[in-house]
């Protein structure tokens, strides 16, 4: 399944909207950046546990699910953002990143 960054960038922050009222959070930006730096810190976690550096540890399917759930956290909380703040990600992440691909 191939989804357009552009357009999952919009549909993720409408998620966001439902998640602020499903949970009673005022509207802002703020939250969003409060909530990426919070599953920021449960994906290194789970790095940490999927990798033997915690005591709770991870391994085999457990720590490949835990993983990937906490990257698609990041990473829709990165995108709800980039929508808040009309910055289009596709975009900024090739005018970042794919300038140093060789081709």
């Amino acid at each position: 399944m191939s989804i357009g960054l552009a357009s999952l960038q919009k549909r993720l922050e409408r998620i966001s909207r439902q998640y602020e009222q499903a949970f009673g959070i005022p509207p802002g930006d703020d939250w969003i950046v409060f909530k990426l730096q919070e599953e920021l810190g449960e994906l290194t976690q789970a790095y940490l546990a999927a990798t033997g550096r915690s005591r709770h540890r991870l391994d085999g399917a457990d720590a490949r699910a835990a993983l990937s759930a906490e990257i698609a956290d990041v990473l829709g909380f990165v995108l709800a953002l980039a929508e808040r703040l009309e910055i289009d990600a596709e975009a900024a992440v090739a005018q970042k990143w794919l300038q140093y691909e060789k081709t």
